[in-house]
């Protein structure tokens, strides 16, 4: 018998996919479609389809890092907008400051993202499937989203600002 190691190779590359998929079930493009539809209210639509699955998908065994890198961009991008806004409203640093730490506070995220109705798009691994997600775990997916409309909008903030008006992450007017 001839060993094929393109073969075996291939075997193993489709047998991880498949586990991949048995406890990662991405979202498909008609998912998606209605994620941007009903959570992004239709202010954004992703050209990389990748990029919102990243944003959507919680840690886990199979994925040590799911959304999180993505949502260190969101964290940074809230940031730099709600600093931009209070500037343009001639606040203080102290005023910026405060806002900052109550709009981008876990506890207001969490609020943010069971008020869109965010929990049954995210991507659970098998022991949180049925459970909703944790409060850490919902803000952190909020972060992700906007990480993944930054990268997907070739890095335009302003586009960012747009969703996190919709998300209610903005200087009040």
């Amino acid at each position: 018998m001839h060993w094929d190691p393109d073969k075996a190779a291939f075997q193993r590359i489709s047998a991880f996919i498949d586990t991949m998929v048995k406890f990662f079930p991405l979202p498909n493009n008609e998912q998606i479609e209605d994620f941007e539809n009903i959570i992004l209210r239709q202010s954004h639509h992703f050209q990389n389809c990748d990029l919102v699955r990243e944003a959507l998908q919680l840690a886990g065994p199979l994925n040590p890092n799911g959304n999180r890198v993505l949502a260190q961009v969101g964290d940074a991008i809230i940031r730099l907008i709600l600093v931009d806004q209070g500037r343009n409203k001639n606040k203080t640093p102290g005023q910026i400051q405060e806002l900052i730490t109550r709009l981008a506070s876990n506890n207001n995220l969490n609020d943010r993202a069971n008020a869109l109705g965010l929990d049954p798009y995210l991507v659970k691994n098998s022991s949180q499937q049925g459970l909703p997600a944790g409060r850490v775990v919902m803000a952190t997916s909020i972060e992700a989203i906007l990480g993944a409309v930054y990268y997907d909008s070739n890095r335009n903030w302003i586009v960012c600002e747009k969703v996190m008006a919709i998300f209610g992450l903005s200087w009040p007017e």
